[in-house]
């Protein structure tokens, strides 16, 4: 199962667009930082992720002040058929 879920700032967002489809997409930028335990020892994450949100979750993202921080759910996948980089889509949004 491919389920994200992650508490982040919003960092940085571009200009709603349109697939050639006529759905609404927005890219962003999400930061997360925060504590985790890993083998009996608490680590310091940090870290930043490209994430877009497609269809009517894009609202939200839209609506939203830069630095605001939310609880993004989603999934990750690769960008493109042709890229590695993975990206997280976002289908929900909870402020």
């Amino acid at each position: 199962m491919n389920h994200f879920i992650l508490t982040a700032a919003l960092v940085a967002r571009e200009a709603l667009r349109y697939t050639p489809a006529g759905v609404p997409v927005i890219e962003c930028l999400l930061e997360h930082s925060g504590e985790v335990q890993e083998a009996g020892h608490a680590r310091l994450i940090k870290m930043s992720l490209e994430a877009m949100a497609i269809g009517t979750v894009h609202q939200k993202l839209d609506q939203m002040e830069l630095g605001r921080l939310a609880r993004f759910e989603g999934f990750l996948t690769h960008k493109s058929l042709r890229s590695q980089r993975l990206v997280f889509h976002i289908t929900h949004i909870e402020l």
